[in-house]
């Protein structure tokens, strides 16, 4: 078919355990071992991190007993509008661009894993690591210019076009069938 879509869907990412899965499904893919998703509050990330922090991968000390509980991928619920537990009804997402968005950081937070794993440096996130997430953002049809600080800003498609202020549909919150 002519018009058959070259991107691919977009996840269902309203709950911590969907997350988890489309991380899961990204590990698989890119021969990574699996990583533990949670959802914190906002205090909480800025507590562990910086202030205005969205989400985070980050590590405890090799020291602990747990080792395979040594690794963790965080979001920030309220920024990035996921939840801690399974949900029915979608969380509200006002705007499309939302959406986009919230595929992103979750990708960007899965390619920092990606590089400790292969033993790779990105921070600050360097060359290798912009490009390796361009790349995987387009997949999705997601595209993004970077601001001086090496983060992504201004997300659009693949015309240049932003996603706007409306409301995404079911299939762009992975809630529908395409």
């Amino acid at each position: 078919m002519f018009w058959k879509r070259k991107t691919k869907k977009w996840p269902k990412v309203d709950s911590c355990s969907e997350v988890q899965h489309f991380i899961d499904q990204m590990c698989l893919d890119y021969k990574v071992p699996p990583i533990h998703v949670i959802v914190k509050s906002k205090k909480w990330m800025d507590w562990f991190t910086d202030l205005g922090t969205r989400a985070c991968a980050f590590r405890f000390p090799e020291d602990d007993q747990r080792i395979e509980f040594s690794r963790f991928i965080a979001f920030d619920g309220e920024a990035c509008r996921i939840s801690g537990k399974d949900r029915n009804v979608p969380i509200k997402v006002k705007h499309r661009h939302q959406a986009a968005t919230r595929v992103h950081i979750i990708i960007h937070e899965f390619i920092h894993h990606y590089f400790f794993h292969q033993g790779m440096m990105d921070e600050g996130h360097g060359k290798n690591f912009r490009r390796m997430e361009t790349k995987i953002n387009a997949e999705y049809g997601i595209y993004f210019f970077y601001k001086s600080n090496n983060y992504a800003t201004w997300f659009h498609d693949f015309w240049g076009f932003p996603f706007g202020r409306r409301p995404p549909t079911p299939e762009d919150r992975g809630w529908g069938k395409r």
